[in-house]
């Protein structure tokens, strides 16, 4: 869990678990705050607090002088349980670190994981969830890959009462929660950073179009704070479809570059660390010098951005983080006792990693900005 969380938050989140698992059955009287706070090693203020918030949401009754007793009914025994979770891929960047972190949370509960793989096909993807249904599993954990094809869907499940959270992205305005990564501070800090370095002419490169990736789209406005907060005049959102439709990737990379160099740009703020990659090994090809040619930072910090010369610059993704809070937030939805409470979508913090691949530019005093 996140290093931020407050005290209180997880007091409350370590009971609410043990009593959705069982451990705190149906009329058991909880520890006192005395006792919470030797637990935890925090003041009876803080495990106050968190009784106290179990007791607003439904979970406990408490009675002055005879303490708090636990009034959720929990989940019937006689059948198990199931959450179906819907990834891009089995494997794949960070992919993995999602499963590891909802299975790890699930283990001591009567759910077990189904994952089905959508192919990174749209037309799977919604086959997959046009099969979900309340007979076949309780809730489902979706990575929307491709989120514009699947509002109706999505939002017939909805309507449907059936639990959903959403990995990374969100629908539109649907009023689904949705677990990620803070991609706006993420945008932010690493272009401040780039700012801080010297570079004045930095620019956002993306495939995706944040029109339709959310995730990108909040990346992208973090770049655009941290221009602004520096006087800084932002470009053009370059993206794939800004190129000719049958111009293969290496050439499209190869152009891009070379236009890039060519406007004066100093600095590449990227996406994701696979595209990061991609052009830095793209840019290798074409006799560049990194960083002195261009500075690159990416997005993610997956293991081979450390392996590349020099070390990637990159926004650290906790995905590991990202899986364990969408689990504790779906099955928060299938057993809270509190109904039509607007959905609370969660962000998980991220990390700039600072390495070699973002030059230092000094400027002569009194050069203009």
């Amino acid at each position: 869990m996140s290093k931020t969380e407050p005290l209180y938050k997880l007091i409350y989140n370590t009971i609410k678990k043990q009593i959705l698992t069982g451990v705190f059955p149906y009329n058991s009287q909880l520890p006192s705050e005395k006792e919470l706070a030797g637990q935890f090693g925090v003041s009876r203020i803080t495990s106050k607090r968190a009784l106290n918030d179990l007791a607003k949401e439904g979970y406990i009754i408490r009675f002055p002088g005879k303490g708090s007793f636990v009034i959720f009914k929990g989940l019937p025994a006689e059948r198990s349980y199931t959450i179906s979770l819907l990834l891009p891929f089995f494997k794949n960047a960070g992919l993995e670190q999602y499963v590891q972190g909802i299975s790890d949370y699930l283990k001591p509960t009567p759910f077990h994981l189904v994952i089905h793989s959508t192919q990174d096909d749209p037309d799977k993807q919604r086959q997959l969830i046009q099969s979900l249904s309340k007979e076949t599993s309780d809730g489902v954990i979706l990575y929307p890959n491709f989120p514009v094809s699947l509002i109706d869907l999505v939002y017939k499940l909805m309507l449907d009462d059936f639990p959903i959270v959403l990995l990374d992205k969100k629908l539109v305005d649907l009023p689904i929660p949705v677990v990620s990564s803070a991609n706006f501070q993420g945008g932010y800090e690493a272009t401040t950073y780039a700012i801080k370095q010297g570079h004045k002419n930095i620019l956002f490169f993306s495939f995706a179009s944040y029109l339709e990736n959310s995730a990108v789209k909040d990346r992208y406005l973090g770049y655009l704070k941290a221009l602004h907060e520096h006087q800084i005049q932002p470009t053009l959102h370059l993206q794939q479809s800004d190129y000719p439709s049958n111009m293969d990737q290496n050439h499209l990379l190869q152009s891009f570059l070379e236009q890039t160099k060519k406007q004066g740009y100093t600095c590449i703020i990227v996406e994701h660390d696979i595209l990061a990659l991609e052009l830095i090994s793209t840019a290798a090809d074409m006799g560049w010098d990194i960083p002195s040619d261009m500075s690159f930072i990416g997005f993610d910090d997956l293991s081979l951005a450390h392996m590349i010369t020099p070390n990637l610059t990159t926004v650290k993704q906790y995905f590991y983080q990202i899986g364990y809070v969408a689990a504790e937030k779906l099955l928060a939805l299938i057993t809270d006792p509190v109904k039509n409470a607007p959905p609370i979508s969660i962000e998980v913090p991220i990390e700039l990693k600072i390495r070699k691949s973002v030059q230092f530019i000094e400027h002569e005093k009194g050069a203009d900005n």
